[in-house]
């Protein structure tokens, strides 16, 4: 196996490189399935590096996977990569994409990490591969519309040969995730005609249900009225509700209920997002790799707040959602957030990440 001093030292030396693909990343925003600078961008430095690139996967113009083979037997370990900014709304309810979320330093990191290995390629055991994922942030239009890109990966099979599966985010602490929430999208539409007589109309009445409805399981994400106002005639209501639970029977339960509420709504279910799937042999890995990096690993985590579509790949392939913590946290979703990750605690985030992965693939890719 690769020696931890030696491959920190190659991470080391892939940091100048993989700060400028954080740069470019961080001065290109873009949302969800809309990447293609950045995942240009990111997918050529990696073939500069060695790997060889296979783009438009999963049928997402703008996902990858790249690929290095090490020169050992060994097993297939994979990155995830993330590079779509967040869709902040601002005051005059336009919307403006912002890299306030990480994944600038992500981009940059799993870089490092793969260009570090690819240094030391003829020591190194298996494939890694780096899967260039699209669409994170599940608010973007296109995330909406098609689905998350690590959801639509898994749904692609690009998953199904990967003995282990390393996705690195900034967080508070320094750990691997054991519990995460369940999710899904609700679309309901109710059409009737408007009434001038001032009776409230079908639509009008599933509006206002709907808001009712509101709260912090049940989010009303999107609500449209449109309809012809001049003669009284067409008018529909559209929604887009999102559902969180902390398991799958309490999902389906919670959008049964959902749609108790508007019963002769026309009804259309997104796929559904799962909570992770923790394996314990890549979660062992990342903790050495943690304790190499000399950063204090925290074995019982509290259970994620959120659902992430990467709990759809934790079950597909063992897994390991790997938090990268700094003191104080991070001001996600924000714009003092996206001047935090530009920053040069962004920059040591990256640095973090990129270490954090390699020493992590490095062991995993050696064969038990």
């Amino acid at each position: 196996m690769i020696a931890d001093h030696d491959l920190l030292a190659a991470v080391g030396r892939a940091m100048p490189g993989a700060l400028g693909v954080m740069r470019f990343v961080h001065a290109h925003p873009e949302l969800g399935h809309e990447e293609r600078e950045c995942s240009a961008h990111v997918a050529g430095v990696l073939e500069q590096a060695g790997f060889t690139l296979e783009r438009g996967v999963a049928g997402m113009e703008t996902a990858f996977v790249a690929r290095l083979a090490g020169s050992r037997p060994g097993r297939t370990v994979g990155l995830v990569c993330l590079y779509d900014a967040v869709p902040a709304v601002r005051p005059n309810g336009e919307m403006e994409a912002v890299h306030s979320c990480g994944h600038g330093p992500i981009s940059g990191g799993v870089t490092a990490a793969a260009t570090g290995l690819a240094s030391l390629r003829d020591d190194l055991a298996g494939e890694v591969r780096v899967y260039g994922c699209p669409s994170d942030e599940i608010h973007a239009p296109g995330s909406a519309l098609h689905g998350g890109g690590k959801l639509l990966s898994a749904q692609g099979g690009i998953w199904d040969d990967v003995d282990a599966a390393l996705y690195a985010h900034p967080e508070f602490i320094d750990t691997v995730s054991l519990e995460s929430r369940w999710m899904r999208r609700e679309f309901a539409t109710v059409s009737g005609s408007r009434s001038l007589t001032g009776d409230p109309e079908p639509p009008l009445r599933a509006a206002a249900a709907l808001i009712g409805a509101n709260a912090v399981d049940v989010m009303v994400e999107h609500l449209e009225l449109d309809g012809d106002v001049e003669e009284g005639t067409g008018l529909a209501c559209s929604a887009r509700v999102l559902v969180f639970a902390d398991t799958p029977d309490e999902l389906e339960e919670r959008c049964s209920a959902l749609r108790g509420v508007l019963p002769d709504a026309e009804w259309r279910s997104g796929p559904t997002v799962e909570g992770i799937r923790p394996d314990e042999h890549a979660r062992a890995a990342v903790a050495a790799a943690m304790d190499a990096a000399g950063r204090n690993f925290v074995a019982d985590p509290p259970r994620l707040p959120f659902a992430t579509d990467f709990g759809n790949i934790s079950r597909r392939a063992p897994a390991a959602l790997i938090g990268i913590g700094r003191e104080g946290g991070w001001a996600f979703h924000s714009d003092e957030g996206a001047e935090q990750f530009a920053s040069a605690d962004g920059e040591a985030a990256a640095l973090a990440v990129a270490q954090v992965l390699a020493l992590a693939a490095a062991r995993l890719t050696e064969n038990a």
